[in-house]
């Protein structure tokens, strides 16, 4: 009775807690793409928001599952879930704090389930950063993805809410973007002409969106390399300065 006890335990923690750590650092291919994030912000002085993961970047899997500190990691997106195209996600768990603009921004890698069975998982850039009152918004270029999601949301009786902006003065935001919310009028006040021109020209190509608490930007790619991580927070500071 007490060995089988033992393996229902044993068999809780393989299928809850290991997993989503396991997954990060089984290969070592995962552990060399999270060492390079870790040391990617030890050499840019950002923290980690779960520095037990780098940790155990030299355990073995025993180690992993012994070790009580990786049993309750704290999952950045957890407080960003209700953001369309950002829900029922994994692999959050190594996130990077930094601040931008004397506001602290978390910045990580997020992969979401397929939209259609043929198709992979769809990995994400996130970036987030706390700010309260914004209105409730989505924002991205025009695409066949998001398209096909429009004719989906309509055919099961959950259209989402466009906003349509005077065509003959953003004729370029027009062109190329889409927006969605819940309230038009006050998602078009905060979306003032100059931050609407700052979308223009910086030709953003993931999707900004809001919740209660916080804007988000977040982009199809993977945080591995140096310059790539450089340059996402860059964009991302940029989108802080211009918005906020």
């Amino acid at each position: 009775m007490g060995r089988i006890i033992l393996l229902f335990i044993i068999f809780a923690v393989l299928s809850t807690v290991v997993p989503a750590i396991f997954r990060l650092l089984r290969s070592n291919a995962g552990r060399d793409q999270v060492r390079a994030l870790v040391e990617y912000a030890q050499k840019r002085g950002y923290r980690l928001m779960n520095p037990e993961i780098a940790q155990a970047l030299d355990s073995s899997f025993l180690e992993m599952m012994r070790n009580p500190a990786l049993k309750n990691l704290t999952r950045p997106s957890e407080d960003i879930a209700d953001i369309d195209g950002l829900q029922n996600g994994t692999g959050d768990r190594l996130a990077l704090v930094c601040t931008l603009r004397s506001k602290e921004v978390t910045v990580f890698n997020f992969s979401v389930p397929p939209r259609t069975p043929s198709s992979g998982w769809i990995r994400y850039k996130v970036a987030k950063i706390k700010v309260a009152g914004l209105p409730r918004f989505s924002l991205g270029r025009n695409s066949a993805v998001h398209l096909v999601e429009v004719v989906v949301g309509k055919m099961v009786g959950a259209p989402k809410a466009a906003i349509d902006l005077d065509a003959s003065q953003y004729p370029e935001f027009s062109r190329h973007y889409w927006l969605t919310g819940t309230d038009g009028p006050a998602v078009t006040a905060f979306l003032s002409p100059g931050k609407i021109r700052f979308i223009e020209e910086a030709k953003l190509e993931g999707i900004l969106a809001t919740n209660a608490n916080y804007l988000v930007y977040f982009e199809d790619g993977v945080l591995q390399e140096e310059q790539d991580c450089d340059s996402f927070i860059a964009r991302f500071e940029q989108i802080v300065a211009n918005l906020l």
